[in-house]
């Protein structure tokens, strides 16, 4: 691998969590609207509407167009062999359950070590124009030289334009550059498709076939770019 210079992060899922995450609240909901869900079962349903709304997402439809969600919802129950509700009725159960966003416990350490041995620090994220307010709200901006938007861009992952996009506000050739995230389809194939390496951040277990550089926790992820020799000026 050629000297890195740069390390570029996905944001949701990678730098920043939500609390409680996606699939709780889900369950929450399914659980306000009568169902019973099957704790144990759940995991396997939910990651099967996922995989559904990931392969919509590559074919360009967003992650809230409503037939795209409504169908990933529908293939969770059929897993959990539960009926289909009134789906308005779901959805309001969904925006009712309360959470907030939280970064990464670890996260801003690393970022500082990493600012601190001379590497630019950038994010590269499907976020709406609102992500830079809660980047400062967490402290993370303070540390970032580099922020690629989906929405400000006009492109998302794994177009290799939004990563693109970072390279240039960095300054940095992509050979020199690494990303981090946690989808297989959109952060390390945008990136390898830009020229840039790739780190799978995949700490939910979705593809240990990978063929890429593949870290489980963020622990193993802070040793490895720690591990990086220092860029050189």
């Amino acid at each position: 691998m050629p000297p890195i210079q740069a390390i570029f992060f996905d944001i949701g899922d990678t730098l920043v969590f939500d609390d409680p995450p996606l699939p709780m609240r889900l369950a929450t909901a399914f659980r306000a609207v009568g169902l019973t869900v099957d704790e144990a079962r759940f995991p396997g349903a939910y990651r099967r509407g996922e995989a559904y709304a990931v392969e919509q997402y590559l074919r360009g439809i967003p992650w809230e167009d409503p037939q795209s969600l409504a169908e990933a919802v529908k293939r969770i129950l059929t897993t959990l062999d539960l009926p289909v509700p009134n789906l308005p009725e779901l959805l309001m159960a969904f925006r009712a359950v309360p959470f907030e966003r939280r970064v990464q416990p670890e996260a801003l350490a690393l970022l500082a070590e990493l600012k601190g041995r001379g590497f630019c620090v950038g994010a590269i994220s499907d976020w709406e124009t609102t992500l830079p307010e809660l980047l400062k709200e967490l402290g993370i901006a303070e540390y970032l030289d580099a922020l690629a938007i989906s929405e400000v861009v006009g492109v998302t992952k794994p177009d290799p334009r939004l990563f693109r996009e970072a390279l240039h506000q960095a300054n940095v050739a992509p050979e020199n550059s690494l990303h981090v995230g946690d989808w297989f389809e959109l952060d390390v194939t945008g990136a390898r498709a830009a020229g840039m390496s790739a780190v799978l951040f995949d700490w939910a277990g979705r593809r240990s076939e990978a063929k890429c550089l593949r870290v489980t926790s963020f622990g193993q992820l802070s040793s490895y770019l720690l591990s990086l020799p220092d860029p050189i000026s």
